[in-house]
C-alpha cells in the first residue's frame, strides 16, 4: 500500500550528504551504535532490503507504525510531547531521548520505504532544531540523552549500555562530536 511496499536497494542513500544531515544522524548516534547499527547512517543502517524488512518489523512492533499516515502521526506526537509527562516529578527528563527518537524514526521510515529521503530529513530537522535550542553542546545533550534513555525513555533501565555506545560514538570516524553544535539545519537543497 502506498510507499510502504516500494522498498528498493539504494546503497549510499542513508549516508549523510551535508553537515546538517550528519548532525541529524548524530542526535541518535548512541541508539544506532547500541542497536548494532552505525552512527554514520541516517536511521542507523544502510538502505537495503534486509534492513528495510527488519525495520518494518520494528516500526510495527515497537511504534505501531505500518504506513505513511501512522509514521507522520508518530513523529508529530514525539515532536509535540517530548519530555516527562506533566506532573511526573519522579520521572527522568526524557526530552533529549524523545527528540532523538523522532529523528531516528524519520530515518527508519525512509529505510523502510514509508518516507522519502527529503520528507525524512524535513521532519527530522524539526526535532533536531528543538535539540539545538534545548541544549548547548554535544556533551550536555548526550549526558541528558543517556539519563533519559535509562530513566524511562527506553525499556533498558541501566546507563552502562548507553555509556558504552557513547564511547563507540566518540571513537567512530563518523562521530558527530566534531560538528559545531550550532550547525545550520536548514535545507541546502
Amino acid at each position: 500500500m502506498g510507499l510502504f511496499n516500494r522498498t528498493k536497494e539504494e546503497p549510499g542513500q542513508t549516508l549523510p550528504r551535508t553537515d546538517a544531515e550528519r548532525w541529524i544522524a548524530g542526535t541518535y548516534a548512541i541508539w544506532s551504535e547500541y542497536c548494532g547499527g552505525s552512527c554514520q547512517y541516517l536511521g542507523g543502517y544502510e538502505k537495503n532490503k534486509s534492513n528495510a524488512k527488519m525495520l518494518k518489523k520494528v516500526l510495527w512492533e515497537d511504534w505501531a507504525v505500518k504506513d505513511h499516515e501512522n509514521g507522520v502521526e508518530m513523529v508529530q506526537y514525539l515532536l509535540d510531547n517530548a519530555g516527562p509527562s506533566e506532573g511526573d516529578q519522579d520521572a527522568a527528563d526524557t526530552t533529549a531521548f524523545d527528540y532523538a527518537c523522532a529523528c531516528n524514526l524519520c530515518g527508519r521510515l525512509f529505510i523502510a520505504g514509508i518516507f522519502t529521503r527529503e520528507e525524512s530529513l524535513r521532519y527530522a530537522a524539526q526535532a533536531a532544531r528543538k535539540i539545538q535550542q534545548q541544549y548547548r553542546s554535544w556533551e550536555e545533550y548526550f549526558s541528558s540523552y543517556i539519563l533519559g534513555a535509562a530513566g524511562g525513555g527506553s525499556n533498558i533501565s541501566e546507563r552502562a549500555p548507553f555509556e558504552e555506545a557513547y564511547q563507540q560514538v566518540q571513537a567512530s570516524a563518523a562521530s558527530p562530536l566534531g560538528l559545531d553544535w550550532n550547525t545550520s539545519l536548514e535545507s541546502e537543497g
